[in-house]
């Protein structure tokens, strides 16, 4: 008798008709490579929406009609990464036209005041053509939601948390199937409002950043992808003699100058021994069979005392480029020790002035959570998170894409050139396989990788264009930014709204103020975080007064929304004491919490992977505003803990496991997805909830003991 689940045997029939890989599957689904491994393997199971297209695709198949993914609907709007669009080879006859000055400031020409573009005109009649509510559902949508990273839009723009929209716009169609009007007030890096534009309803992004006002404005703006693509051709050639001058080297093999794609820097440390210095790269590395087996080791000898040192310990001196890297004669990748002459290089652009003085991100550091690792290592102004050659790089193309006359075309340039981001400063931590990450926070690694800016932007404004060339194609409804505090949505009328979707602030999670003065330094535009909801103790903002502040953003949702409609609010955070304070803000708000589940983004982040105390899968919370204009519920009675032992004994299903796809460690109890299950049973019965790692360690004492039947 088989023991394969449900999903397993769908699967298996899936693979055997149509002839898909694991990777084209999860192309066809919208989904990750990851997430399709586990469900393979009976590792998690997929939500109800996953099961239902699987069996279209059966039915499709046995059917006799034809499985094309590059004409599927959820890939011509959320293209998978792997499927190219036709369009790409398109080429632009019009002229991008350069003015011989700058323009004004990039957001200067963009925004009115609080509003982006034409929002305020506009504001109004979208209010009057949505004087009727939407039809909506009386009750909660019973499906969680799986929804993948790996796509072009996700890639487009790098931001702190992003949900992915393909599974925001499955949340927008099931409770406004016949359209209306959205609300995001905390809106981030624009996601809803990319969904909402998809799927045909109007949206309204509030975001307090002024950083990811623009961003959102980006993402739900359109522009000739072909245009774009001239635009960032134009602007880089206008600057080939500089990038060429900054970015050169010699090929070890045939002597010829070719383009430096990236250098390594590491920083001198003193021995804590010793006191002696030494390059930390000379030391610490170990190299394995394989590129993922490579590292920097934690502690290793001295190379003076032989004594075993810790790496995490040594104080910092200067850095030093240690490594570079060139495509030349060869077919593949050269990396090398820096020549004499590429040492001159850099000594001759610390000499020589490069820089576009009026365009550099000059900005003193404040007092931050986040901020205070860069100033301990020499970082206080912005203009310190750049090495010398890229800060001129960045200032001179920075000053190029003003001087574009085309204010939405300047403004997609300026898209592409804030998702660079920390991946050219000296935050970026070099990687012996390649990439790298935009972490949620600012940590200057010992050893970092100086990219190539002009490669990085070109291959970044790819991306843009393969968004613009699928996702934005299909824009069909409007959408308008306001930048504001979601704790004065005063904009808005009451009652105006038909659906608000938001993913605000966890806690003391990320600080989005201080993360984001990176983007803004270079917009000239700042976050006022007075009423920024977050737990930071420089701004004296404790788990009572993020409270305070959601309370006060969640009743303005509650005054904007119409009776009987739903706010769908995703959260996570590892801490009890958020858990609680988040649960009183809803319901202290008037909204009654009607369900909880899962909002699966189906990757694993490796904080995630390898840290205990790391939360995992997002929760949704289903919030009803009543029809009946009686009082709102202020009290809510919140009863003991539910035992770990208790839910596990209680739940139905397969028990998740997480395999580990490029960490060496033998697969485990995915603790997180049981986590995320345990809260939401433990919000909707009203109980107090444990903490992450109190949680795990209880779980992990019942399962590995077979306490549970697994």
């Amino acid at each position: 008798m088989s023991n394969k689940t449900t999903i397993q045997k769908i699967l298996e029939a899936v693979f055997q008709i149509s002839g898909f890989d694991q990777n084209r599957l999860a192309q066809y689904l919208g989904t990750s490579y990851f997430s399709v491994v586990r469900w393979e393997r009976g590792d998690i199971e997929p939500s109800a929406d996953i099961i239902t297209q699987l069996q279209h695709l059966i039915a499709d198949i046995k059917a006799g009609r034809t499985i094309d993914l590059t004409s599927l609907n959820v890939n011509r709007t959320f293209a998978s990464r792997g499927i190219r669009s036709v369009s790409e080879a398109n080429t632009f006859e019009g002229v991008i036209a350069i003015q011989d000055d700058p323009g004004p400031y990039l957001l200067s020409r963009l925004k009115q005041g609080p509003f982006w573009g034409r929002a305020q005109q506009e504001l109004g009649t979208i209010l009057l053509e949505h004087v009727e509510a939407a039809q909506t559902v009386d009750q909660p949508v019973a499906n969680g939601v799986s929804a993948g990273k790996n796509t072009y839009t996700y890639d487009a723009h790098t931001y702190h948390t992003k949900v992915p929209p393909q599974g925001i716009a499955q949340v927008l169609r099931n409770y406004l199937p016949a359209g209306g009007l959205v609300l995001d007030p905390f809106a981030g890096s624009g996601m809803t409002g990319v969904a909402a534009l998809t799927t045909g309803h109007d949206v309204i992004l509030n975001e307090l950043s002024p950083a990811a006002s623009f961003i959102a404005d980006r993402f739900t703006s359109q522009c000739n992808p072909a245009a774009l693509a001239a635009a960032a051709k134009t602007v880089t050639n206008s600057l080939a003699e500089l990038r060429k001058r900054l970015y050169t080297t010699q090929c070890r093999t045939c002597a010829k100058d070719t383009e430096l794609l990236f250098t390594v820097w590491s920083y001198k440390v003193i021995c804590t021994q010793c006191s002696r210095e030494f390059v930390l790269w000379d030391e610490c590395r170990s190299y394995g069979e394989t590129v993922r087996e490579h590292k920097f080791l934690r502690e290793f000898p001295c190379p003076h005392c032989k004594q075993q040192i810790k790496k995490s310990r040594l104080a910092r001196t200067t850095p030093v480029p240690v490594l570079v890297g060139y495509k030349c004669c060869s077919k593949i990748q050269s990396e090398v020790p820096p020549s004499d002459a590429d040492l001159k290089l850099i000594s001759s652009i610390h000499a020589n002035q490069f820089v576009a003085a009026d365009f550099l991100p000059d900005f003193d550091l404040p007092d931050g959570v986040n901020l205070a690792q860069p100033k301990r290592h020499g970082l206080t102004n912005v203009k310190d998170f750049y090495t010398t050659r890229n800060l001129a790089a960045m200032s001179q193309l920075w000053q190029m894409i003003h001087r574009v006359e085309d204010t939405n075309i300047a403004a997609f340039l300026g898209f592409v050139f804030t998702s660079l981001y920390q991946r050219v400063t000296k935050l970026s931590e070099y990687r012996f396989w390649g990439g790298s990450g935009n972490t949620a926070n600012f940590n200057v690694p010992y050893i970092f990788n100086e990219a190539n800016i002009f490669l990085t932007f070109e291959r970044k404004a790819r991306s843009i264009v393969d968004h613009l060339e699928t996702t934005a194609q299909s824009y069909k409804g409007r959408s308008l930014v306001h930048t504001g505090s979601a704790t004065n949505l005063s904009f808005l009328p009451d009652n105006c709204v038909d659906l608000i979707f938001t993913d605000p602030p966890f806690g003391a999670n990320i600080n989005y103020s201080e993360m984001n003065i990176l983007w803004e330094s270079w917009l000239k535009f700042y976050t006022d975080a007075t009423n920024e909801a977050i737990v930071n103790r420089v701004q004296k903002k404790d788990a009572s007064k993020y409270q305070e502040l959601m309370t006060q953003s969640l009743q303005e949702c509650y005054r904007v929304l119409r009776p009987g409609h739903w706010l769908v609010l995703v959260f996570m955070n590892s801490a009890e004491n958020i858990w609680n304070r988040i649960r009183h803000a809803i319901i202290d708000a008037g909204f009654i919490i009607e369900r909880v589940d899962i909002f699966d983004k189906q990757h694993g982040t490796f904080k995630q992977f390898v840290s205990d105390n790391a939360a995992g899968a997002d929760l949704m919370l289903h919030c009803h505003k009543p029809q009946a204009t009686s009082p709102k519920t202020t009290m809510i009675e919140v009863t003991n803990v539910i035992s770990v032992k208790d839910f596990l004994e209680r739940r139905s299903g397969i028990v998740p496991m997480l395999q580990y796809l490029h960490v060496t460690r033998n697969a485990d109890f995915d603790y997180r997805t049981l986590y995320s299950e345990y809260l939401a049973d433990s919000l909707l019965q009203h109980s107090r909830t444990l903490d992450f790692a109190t949680f795990r360690l209880q779980a992990s004492d019942i399962l590995k003991t077979k306490k549970v039947v697994t």
